[in-house]
């Protein structure tokens, strides 16, 4: 879904507690779960292009040798079809005899840039895929595989359009056929409980008797609202969307009473549950995953609200510490089988999604211990400590290596990129074979398997090169989808295309049935009544405290006291509402004179005192807040106004000030900080000129300066004081001067011992015109520096440049 920033949760009576500060900005280092010495930029590339030949030995294995089949059959060199006849049992049902890894592949194809391949590829599935076939199929698999495929792939060939401009005669085809399965896979949703049923024939429904197969399983059930919501959304048809949400809300309503878990196996018709077991593996898996990723595309509240209630659930009774069991939903203090299957390996992946860092490298140590005994995860196992394989097959399943995935993205230990790179060593050693790769039919032995599942190139090489990669590598920014459980990428921006009643649940609801919510302790901003300007990227940092002062100056603290910090919003889940929720106002947007602006903060939790000194105190206290999405909505407003006043991540945080003098032999740099205002610095000396003081008196603000005439070609230098930053770089440019020097008031100050901070204000304010010059801050010790070069040296000359 997602990298994602690091923090660290820990459990404390139940509640979350999030102690956060991003990786992107070195408030805090990313936590570890080892000491593995990290790996060089060199190592990951060359693990990259490894994976991405991998990926293509067996691709292009599967269209020489199987397609338009189903699979390949590696040891064979041949396609499998879906035949009438003797098969694999429930494993064929994701067969329909329409090119399944092919669709299932296409979007692989554009995260690893084989652009002309999947514009090809396309070609192949809009000629040759259809679904007038009198074949019997699962309506799970169809939906991850085929429906998840050709919706992923429709995305990305829009952007592939966009961003490369190619494939400029694609017209909406995938986005037709994804439409027409979507139709077929309805046909399994006419149960009396609106539960579907588990197969449906592709070309005739229900008929023949399929409607009397009444027994499905939670994850099948409830592994379709993605899916059917990005249908419903990209098609304008709210029907798919409908259907999937009762699906979801009926499976939510037969969790037991008391223990808050799900079974195996429900009856559609009648709503009971037929096996009673409940565990986080096959059965149940993806439809936990749902919960919490119909939360993060949808922005339904409803979801977080549910999978926080199941998670609690799963904590008391599935998992303790890195110790798993199925446990029976009614009595959850006995266990119901007395092994593991290699599906539970996706959950450390949805505790990172979660936020619940620290608990997710705990579950994975237990999946490391066993693949080190193995080299793969068997497809089961017996728990701790005997960890004996119980079925011995291994079908290079995804779900590690995404775990794995999604612990690197979040805590960037190196630990996890070696697992991928024993991985990518085992499965060149024991599974690589002359016509792609093939499972291990028994893994303590190395016994082959004719068989290479779909999902070997659509998810497991899929995490493992992108384990690898850097952002800089992808068409994509991944912030912006979520992955299925296909590891199909959906876009965020579906929220904002709402066609069915989003419910948000009352925050008294979520008081009364969840935990209550708060920031740590605040998110504090002072800042004084002029506008603000919002920067083009939000980034969240719930733990640190700002105080700004009148000028615009920041200085940003880390925030060191947690007690009372509770907020089971995980950092991922707001950073994702930030990207799709439908905002009330932007920071940017505030007008701090405007009394219904300033009621809408109060509902927010948001509360705002005026100090003596003029300047403006905002907190946030979630548990203020009218409703849970206001709060989360402030939290997001605060983390803005925070950022307003960051300098953007393509300024340094370091300015430096070169004074020479040709006569006098004289040459010194002087540390300084930049602005988030006006020309960006380089590395590479760009303005130079000669000083000026910008008349008397100095500050340089609007009305209060005379002979600002003198200004004219060189560097104006002001003082600080009277007005904003960016006031003085307008009045000093206006007159025009080339550039500005900002010298401190604070006697004593100095760049190495005061806080970082870039100059602040509002480049854009009310239309004004924006600025272009250059402009940096000498602390005062600098500063002093400056004053005698000026007074010894007529011909002193100043440059400005970056670290």
């Amino acid at each position: 879904m997602l990298p994602v920033p690091a923090w660290t949760p820990r459990r404390k009576d139940g509640i979350w507690i999030l102690l956060v500060a991003l990786i992107y900005y070195g408030i805090v280092s990313p936590t570890t779960a080892s000491h593995v010495p990290a790996m060089s930029t060199r190592e990951k590339r060359q693990l990259r292009d490894q994976v991405k030949n991998m990926f293509l030995h067996g691709y292009h294995s599967y269209m020489d040798h199987a397609f338009p089949a189903d699979e390949l059959m590696p040891l064979s060199c041949k396609g499998r079809f879906r035949s009438q006849g003797i098969g694999r049992g429930d494993v064929d049902d994701a067969m329909g005899n329409y090119s399944l890894t092919l669709v299932d592949t296409l979007d692989t194809l554009v995260l690893l840039n084989e652009f002309a391949e999947f514009e090809r590829a396309v070609r192949l599935v809009i000629d040759t895929v259809h679904f007038d076939k009198d074949i019997v199929v699962s309506v799970f698999e169809t939906n991850i595989r085929m429906l998840g495929g050709l919706l992923a792939a429709h995305v990305l060939a829009v952007e592939v359009q966009r961003k490369r401009g190619e494939m400029l005669w694609y017209q909406n085809e995938l986005l037709d056929l994804s439409k027409d399965l979507g139709h077929v896979l309805l046909e399994a949703f006419s149960s009396s409980t609106g539960v579907p049923y588990p197969r449906v024939n592709l070309k005739f429904g229900l008929n023949n008797g399929l409607d009397k197969q009444r027994h499905t399983c939670a994850a099948c059930a409830g592994t379709m609202i993605l899916e059917f919501a990005a249908l419903s959304r990209l098609t304008g048809d709210p029907i798919f969307e409908q259907k999937s949400r009762l699906a979801m809300d009926y499976i939510w309503s037969r969790r037991h009473s008391s223990s808050g878990l799900v079974g195996h196996i429900i009856d559609v018709d009648s709503g009971d549950w037929i096996r009673r077991e409940s565990g986080i593996g096959a059965g149940s898996d993806s439809y936990y995953e749902y919960v919490l990723k119909s939360y993060i595309l949808l922005g339904d509240e409803t979801y977080l609200h549910r999978f926080h209630r199941h998670y609690e659930a799963l904590m008391k009774y599935v998992l303790k510490g890195s110790r798993m069991m199925d446990v029976h939903m009614h009595q959850p203090a006995f266990t119901s089988k007395a092994y593991l299957d290699a599906l539970i390996a996706f959950f450390p992946g949805l505790q990172v999604l979660y936020g619940d860092v620290e608990l997710a490298k705990e579950s994975f140590k237990l999946l490391y211990k066993v693949v080190q005994r193995y080299n793969f995860l068997p497809e089961a196992f017996t728990p701790e400590p005997d960890l004996r394989m119980y079925w011995s097959e291994s079908y290079l399943r995804p779900e590690y290596i995404e775990s794995a995935y999604f612990l690197y993205t979040a805590t960037k230990d190196s630990f996890y990129l070696n697992v991928g790179k024993e991985l990518v060593s085992s499965l060149e050693q024991y599974s690589r074979v002359a016509c792609g790769y093939a499972a291990l039919k028994d893994t303590g032995s190395g016994l082959h398997d004719d068989r290479m599942d779909s999902f070997f190139l659509a998810e497991t090489l899929k995490y493992l090169y992108l384990l690898f990669s850097e952002p800089a590598d992808l068409l994509v920014d991944l912030h912006d989808y979520v992955f299925t459980t296909e590891a199909h990428l959906l876009p965020l921006h579906l929220a904002r295309k709402n066609l069915t009643a989003s419910t948000r649940h009352s925050f008294q609801m979520l008081l009364q049935e969840d935990v209550p919510l708060s920031s740590c302790p605040h998110s504090h901003i002072q800042q004084p009544f002029s506008s603000l300007w919002k920067s083009p990227e939000i980034v969240l940092k719930d733990m640190s405290s700002l105080t700004a002062s009148e000028d615009g100056e920041v200085q940003l603290e880390q925030c060191s006291q947690q007690s009372g910090a509770i907020n089971p919003l995980s950092q991922t889940l707001i950073q994702q509402l930030a990207k799709f929720r439908t905002r009330t106002i932007a920071a940017a947007e505030v007008n701090w004179d405007n009394p219904e602006h300033v009621l809408l903060l109060t509902e927010m939790g948001i509360s705002m005192v005026r100090r003596e000194n003029g300047h403006i105190l905002l907190s946030q206290d979630a548990t203020k807040a009218k409703s849970v999405g206001l709060a989360a909505e402030g939290m997001i407003l605060m983390q803005e106004l925070i950022q307003s006043f960051r300098a953007p991540p393509n300024q340094l945080l370091t300015a430096n000030v070169l004074l020479s003098s040709r006569q006098g032999s004289f040459n010194t740099t002087l540390k300084a900080s930049p602005a988030q205002f006006g020309l960006p610095l380089t590395k590479e000396i760009g303005v130079e000129g000669t000083l000026a003081f910008a008349g008397e008196p100095v500050e340089g603000c609007v009305g209060g300066s005379q002979g600002l005439e003198e200004l004219e070609g060189k560097v104006a230098v002001v003082m600080r004081g009277g007005c904003m930053f960016s006031d003085k770089a307008r009045v000093v440019e206006e007159a025009g001067a080339i550039a500005m020097v900002v010298l401190d008031n604070k006697a004593g100050s100095s760049f190495k011992a005061g806080p970082p901070f870039a100059m602040s204000g509002d480049p854009h304010s009310h239309g004004l015109k924006a600025i272009t010059i250059p402009a940096v801050f000498l602390f005062d010790q600098e500063a002093q520096v400056l004053r005698q070069a000026v007074e010894n040296y007529p011909d002193l000359r100043v440059a400005f440049f970056s670290d």
